[in-house]
């Protein structure tokens, strides 16, 4: 598992289609959120549970 995870002042996103048919539905208008952290991931083919709770707790740690 790769993270890239950064503390920014503020993230706008806009979403513009659904990428999977369980996702919720979207409203296409631009969002924004102050004071947040982002993280970007990417799972591996070998990345099992234990692997995303020690994610888990080192983000919580880092905050």
């Amino acid at each position: 598992m790769r993270i890239l995870q950064l503390h920014c002042d503020s993230i706008e996103y806009t979403p513009t289609k659904k990428e999977i048919p369980s996702a919720e539905e979207i409203e296409p208008k631009k969002t924004r959120i102050e004071e947040v952290v982002v993280c970007f991931t990417a799972v591996e083919e070998n990345d099992d549970s234990d692997v995303a709770k020690n994610a888990i707790v080192d983000i919580q740690k880092s905050m």
